[in-house]
């Protein structure tokens, strides 16, 4: 089988983060051809020009001229995946209905987040990939429900893995990323926890700068013990899950989370809210959820943890397993070959 991919690199992420990390665990027989936007200065040169004659006013230029390399690659390939459907839904319109490959793109943005445009454009795709099961059945309003599977996101469970109890901080909770973060939710819970523990409680958020500027966080920043973190190696990012308490991060809403992800793999309690893809990911079975927004509900919760640590290492121990047994990168790497294996034998 001969697969075309195209993805982005997260420039924030490390080795061993993002969907990207999917292809490093195909099976070796397996040829890949891997296409990302790289910023040299022949390919913006010539991306410059593809935008201006495709009128792709959003994108950028290295951007431009990858997705043009990964069109034409297609008719060497059995498969062409994009792995970030998202990011390049402008190009599905240059595929043909009728082509000698299938092209398969993987939903990650909950529904709410599409607009209309961007889900008429699914039609051009053979078979999507969506990460939560939660709401296969909106985008199966614009593409058929038999092309469409349900494949979770992975994590590396030989690198994301617990570290020793006896070198858990009880007072450092944990807060990842920025994307559909509802942080006015975690400053309500802050103010009650506050008034509620009388132990002093420390709060590390590890979010980039560019990503900092929603005045809530400027609010938050400004609270006594949050601290705040940016360019960790993978080693450093894998210290901060296996030394905390907890991972306190409400959403307002969710397709797959890679913080999450990287908890469960760790062991690292997660609390959060019950939104999107969440219950695809444990919630409610695994590890318990609160309703979006009832912030007394969520400090009541990590005030059990808190209070109970044989609960909360029951809790790390079931997301453990569950990342071992659903969310291993070796497992979705082979549901994926096998969905591919799928698609190339369903007729148009």
């Amino acid at each position: 089988m001969k697969i075309n991919i195209l993805t982005n690199k997260i420039l924030w992420f490390g080795k061993y983060s993002g969907y990207e990390c999917l292809t490093d665990y195909f099976s070796k027989d397996v040829s890949i051809s891997l296409t990302i936007p790289r910023y040299v200065f022949f390919n913006k040169l010539v991306g410059k020009f593809l935008k201006l004659y495709l009128k792709w006013n959003k994108i950028s230029h290295a951007q431009a001229f990858a997705e043009i390399r990964f069109l034409f690659k297609g008719k060497k390939h059995n498969i062409s995946h994009i792995l970030y459907l998202e990011n390049h839904l402008h190009v599905l319109s240059l595929f043909k209905k009728k082509k000698e490959y299938k092209l398969v793109g993987t939903i990650h943005f909950p529904f709410n987040h599409w607009d209309e445009e961007g889900l008429k454009s699914l039609t051009k795709l053979d078979t999507a990939i969506i990460l939560y099961k939660e709401e296969v059945r909106n985008f199966a309003n614009y593409l058929a429900i038999d092309k469409i599977k349900v494949i979770k996101h992975g994590v590396d469970i030989n690198f994301f893995k617990p570290g020793e109890t006896v070198n858990v901080q009880k007072n450092k909770i944990l807060f990842v990323g920025h994307f559909l973060r509802n942080f006015e939710m975690f400053y309500e819970v802050y103010q009650i926890l506050e008034k509620k523990i009388n132990e002093k409680l420390e709060y590390h958020f590890i979010i980039p700068t560019p990503h900092r500027h929603p005045a809530i966080l400027k609010k938050i920043a400004e609270l006594p013990n949050t601290f705040f973190h940016e360019g960790l190696s993978d080693e450093e990012l894998l210290e901060f899950y296996q030394k905390s308490y907890v991972l306190l991060m409400p959403l307002d809403d969710s397709g797959a989370n890679t913080a999450i992800v990287q908890a469960l793999a760790t062991g690292l309690p997660v609390i959060t809210t019950d939104v999107g893809g969440i219950r695809s990911y444990g919630g409610n079975e695994i590890f318990p959820i609160v309703s979006n927004n009832a912030s007394e509900e969520m400090a009541e919760l990590f005030i059990k943890y808190y209070n109970d640590v044989e609960y909360r290492n029951r809790i790390a121990d079931k997301e453990r397993q569950f990342a071992i047994d659903e969310l291993d990168w070796n497992l979705i790497s082979a549901k994926h070959l096998n969905f591919y294996e799928e698609t190339l034998k369903k007729r148009d």
